[in-house]
């Protein structure tokens, strides 16, 4: 399955959510952009043409985003 965020075919499944022995959810992971997803979501986070343009992203520019640790609640 191709990554919905963006696009990317370097995805694998990480999860399986089972209820009585039977498959009710799978979740994927997104190696190029670190984005997890469940196959049950809707078809807004699904679906790239029904997510808005500003939660894509384009893969050759992932250096353009700042990794922010947001600090520790004591």
């Amino acid at each position: 399955m191709n990554c919905p965020r963006c696009l990317s075919d370097d995805t694998y499944i990480c999860r399986e959510g089972k209820e009585k022995g039977n498959l009710v959810w799978t979740m994927y992971y997104c190696n190029t952009c670190e984005f997890n997803w469940r196959d049950s979501e809707p078809e807004t986070t699904l679906n790239p043409e029904l997510r808005p343009p500003a939660f894509q992203l384009d893969p050759t520019r992932l250096e353009d985003f700042e990794v922010f640790i947001p600090p520790l609640k004591h």
